[in-house]
């Protein structure tokens, strides 16, 4: 249940009071629990009980985020945690207890146990709370948002009849002055008549009128004798350079038109023949290999290497390998949803083609089994099942991390170059180790 929703039906706040937080959340953003506790129609008890019970993990009050070890902040960088709006709690042992607003983000949960080496236990925490956490201890400012001028609180509202909010008052418009009159958007007064409306928009045709060198704008014809007149008033007014064009075609007295007279037809000039742009070719393992080095995060190291398989894959995406299954990451191509894709599981317990690197595995290149697993799966991408698939696995020390995947679709055979990826996914590995021991010198 919604959290709006939820408080009405505990009798919290009234149907006026969820209508004005939400103005204030689509006007200024964020949650809508933020504007309910600004405008002080929710207070913290309630908030907490509605998370606890919403996501059924325990709740991280404020006074929890006022106060934290300094060795539980050292634990995550303030770029991760200001990217995911998470702080860490404590350590006790092998176990960082972590505030977040959605405890369900598998990816977050991932990503940290990844950097921190240790187990994650999610609490929940409002984000109003959080992000006066990032501020205090990561200096990470918040955005300024202001509250909307309400009209003061009425006994209806009290008890929960609803009543319309009256619209701001316009702004007093400063008086103009006696002498000048009002002036319409098109710079008119708004007392024109027609007549001089008309006048304003006359467009002049005498060479007098217009002034010396001027050619006159002349009424559309109404009729083939003025259509035929139009010819001689253009030669009339126009530049002595244009004079000694060949006029129109003159017609004999059997309305043919007299071949002598014909105008002569000038070919078009050539136009050049339209070039498309090549495009770029594809990033070299050089270049992927300058970029994993830079990556300060692991989204950025996955990306670069999504990024170099996409542009030598119709159809390319990475899985996160975690608590025996795979979880989808992102990905790109021909019929690929991002969302799809984050949003896919696969346990390593059915057979699939990710149940061939449970046991270990150095690539896979082939047909795609006709497995239960595998027809879901692509189900669930809403792509038809291609020919052949890659599979390149990325390890750390051992450990399975991630899985690249791609395909090239149906009737296509390239053969990829599957030494040239798991070189790729080696360097990837490498740089996934070195941004963990680049948390931990943080730490110490």
């Amino acid at each position: 249940m919604k959290l709006g929703s939820w408080l009405i039906a505990k009798g919290k706040i009234s149907g006026v009071q969820l209508k004005r937080a939400l103005l204030d959340q689509s006007f200024y953003g964020g949650c809508l629990s933020s504007s309910l506790l600004k405008l002080g129609y929710l207070d913290e008890r309630s908030l907490g009980e509605y998370l606890a019970e919403t996501f059924q993990v325990p709740y991280a009050p404020a006074a929890r985020l006022a106060d934290i070890p300094p060795e539980a902040l050292r634990m995550i960088p303030a770029a991760v945690a200001g990217r995911h709006h998470i702080i860490p709690l404590a350590v006790e042992g092998r176990k960082l207890h972590l505030a977040m607003m959605n405890p369900r983000d598998i990816l977050v949960l991932d990503e940290v146990a990844f950097l921190t080496g240790l187990q994650v236990e999610a609490r929940v925490s409002s984000e109003n709370f959080l992000l006066d956490a990032l501020e205090r201890f990561y200096q990470i400012p918040r955005s300024v948002r202001e509250t909307i001028p309400l009209a003061e609180q009425t006994e209806e509202e009290d008890s929960g009849t609803p009543r319309a909010i009256p619209p701001p008052a316009a702004a007093p418009r400063a008086p103009s002055a006696p002498d000048r009159e009002e002036m319409g958007l098109d710079g008119r007064p708004l007392s024109a008549s027609a007549e001089v409306v008309e006048e304003i928009h006359a467009v002049p045709t005498s060479p007098e009128a217009l002034g010396p060198g001027a050619v006159p704008s002349r009424p559309l014809p109404r009729n083939i004798e003025e259509w035929r007149d139009e010819d001689a008033a253009t030669q009339q007014f126009a530049p002595p350079a244009l004079r000694d064009l060949p006029a129109a075609p003159a017609e004999t007295a059997s309305g043919t038109v007299d071949p002598l007279l014909r105008p002569t037809r000038t070919s078009p000039a050539v136009r050049p023949p339209l070039t498309l742009v090549p495009a770029a070719p594809p990033a070299s393992a050089e270049e992927v290999s300058l970029r994993l080095k830079n990556s300060l995060t692991r989204d950025e190291i996955f990306d670069a290497v999504v990024g170099f398989s996409a542009a030598r894959f119709v159809r390319t995406a990475l899985f996160v390998v975690m608590q025996e299954k795979v979880i989808g990451w992102g990905g790109r191509g021909d019929g690929f949803d991002p969302a799809r894709i984050r949003a896919t599981t696969i346990p390593f317990s059915v057979p699939s083609i990710f149940s061939y690197f449970r046991m270990g595995g150095d690539f896979y290149f082939g047909p795609v089994p006709d497995l239960p697993a595998n027809r879901q799966f692509y189900r669930d991408l809403s792509v038809p099942s291609p020919d052949r698939a890659l599979l390149i696995p990325i390890l750390i020390k051992g450990r399975l991390i991630a899985l690249l995947y791609g395909d090239n679709g149906m009737g296509r055979r390239e053969e990829p170059d599957i030494a040239l990826f798991r070189r790729v996914a080696q360097k990837a590995s490498l740089a996934l180790e070195i941004l963990i021991l680049r948390n931990k010198i943080e730490m110490i």
